[in-house]
């Protein structure tokens, strides 16, 4: 099925669907999903955000903007995760957990605001990878219409580009949780540093980059191409200085660059 075919099914899919609440994070498939679901179902769809303390506080401040940009209707519900054990202690399934109790309370919201149906960004180069999230939007029933309509995340990115979307070339997002390795709890102290530590790096022009965290040890990763920016003596002192005055005694920079899952590296060694 060729590209056009697929944007005609999905549409065809959320028309069907009456009205929508968009799990809206402000990345490349849900702000896609999103312009669709307003581009047929107008004031029948809105677009949702969670901010809690594992999302950055700058994603949230992005899908703020980017909903405006689309012209869908807009909400934003703060929440706490961390009171959850099984959130908190950062098991390999964490993701599984978190998922099943934010798309719990989006249907909740959902059924308070008389939308129909709940949808999420999954899309099928998704289906390949470890996410033990989507297990949790299957078992609560949440729609993937992305999925259903054959959309890969190229699709995705050349269709929004299409549409002049802000979104086509952005960098994958992920929530803070990703930063820390398996098993070590979560703590809103740590979240914090690590989310600081980015905002900062960020600043120096870098789209992509991720601060992995090991205690008192800050694992940067950027792309190779930005490496260059970081080991640039007056750059690499204000980041080291900064990141030490947030907690860490070692930074280090990943010469293999960064790449998603490399918290998994060590499992799959």
């Amino acid at each position: 099925m060729n590209r056009l075919d697929k944007l005609k099914k999905i549409k065809q899919e959320l028309d069907s669907m009456g009205s929508l609440m968009v799990a809206f994070s402000g990345g490349v498939d849900s702000s896609f999903l999103a312009c669709l679901a307003y581009e047929v179902l107008r004031n029948k769809a809105i677009a949702v955000t969670f901010s809690s303390e594992i999302t950055p506080g700058f994603e949230v401040q992005e899908a703020k903007k980017i909903a405006k940009e689309i012209g869908i209707k807009h909400k934003i519900i703060q929440t706490k995760i961390l009171h959850k054990e099984n959130i908190k202690r950062n098991s390999p399934q964490r993701c599984y957990f978190c998922k099943k109790e934010i798309f719990s309370r989006l249907k909740q919201e959902a059924n308070q605001m008389s939308y129909k149906v709940v949808a999420c960004g999954e899309n099928m180069d998704d289906k390949g990878s470890f996410r033990p999230g989507m297990k949790a939007c299957r078992e609560l029933g949440i729609s993937t219409p992305l999925v259903k309509a054959g959309l890969t995340k190229d699709d995705i990115r050349e269709l929004s580009r299409d549409r002049n979307l802000s979104t086509w070339n952005k960098p994958s997002l992920s929530c803070l949780a990703t930063r820390i390795p398996y098993h070590t709890p979560l703590t809103a102290k740590e979240l914090s540093m690590i989310e600081e530590s980015e905002d900062y790096i960020r600043g120096f022009g870098l789209r992509q980059l991720r601060v992995r965290h090991y205690g008192d040890t800050a694992r940067i990763e950027v792309m190779p191409a930005d490496m260059s920016v970081l080991i640039k003596k007056s750059t690499r002192e204000k980041i080291v200085n900064k990141l030490r005055q947030l907690g860490y005694t070692y930074i280090t920079l990943d010469l293999k660059g960064y790449r998603t899952g490399s918290m998994d590296e060590k499992n799959k060694a």
